[in-house]
């Protein structure tokens, strides 16, 4: 992988993989759900700029994670993927017995979802590579189409608002 950093949170590194044309979400840490939603709110910034169709998310380094994660993912983030143009996600869980019953959590909440779970992160990687993602033609950098581009801005700015809502003090500067 050659991957550029685009965006850090005190539990998420955003990279971009050069070499692969995918985002990289590299997780660590024992994750809040306050946590969480700033690093989600980060993220969806970035599939403002443009489409990233495949995705990496590792969640090796995780230690812990709050039980309000899994449901608030399912309910306010996740649905939203195929809008920000996700294709495919390759998606390593924690190790730990927390983190892999989220991912069945997930998985049993959003069937037929793009994403897709593995063991270790060696082998996610080898399944993306062999994933394409659909382009329009004519482009020569990804981009979303207009229309797209003002729902997911819209989709960004409520969530945005929202969790401003919810803790003012802790969104301030995103």
């Amino acid at each position: 992988m050659r991957l550029y950093q685009l965006h850090r949170t005190t539990c998420l590194t955003v990279y971009y993989d050069l070499r692969n044309d995918w985002l990289y979400l590299d997780w660590e840490g024992n994750i809040t759900l306050p946590a969480l939603q700033e690093a989600c709110l980060q993220l969806a910034q970035c599939f403002l700029r443009r489409p990233y169709a495949r995705v990496l998310n590792n969640n090796e380094q995780v230690t812990g994670l709050s039980w309000s994660i899994g449901l608030w993912l399912i309910t306010n983030f996740l649905p939203h993927m195929s809008l920000a143009g996700i294709q495919q996600v390759a998606w390593v869980p924690s190790a730990t017995l927390r983190g892999q019953s989220m991912m069945q959590l997930i998985l049993n909440w959003l069937p037929g979802s793009i994403i897709t779970c593995f063991d270790d992160l060696a082998t996610a990687v080898e399944w993306l590579k062999q994933t394409r993602p659909q382009q329009a033609p004519g482009y020569l950098l990804p981009q979303h189409a207009p229309e797209t581009q003002t729902k997911l801005a819209a989709v960004v700015q409520d969530l945005g608002q929202r969790l401003a809502t919810a803790a003012p003090h802790k969104l301030q500067r995103a």
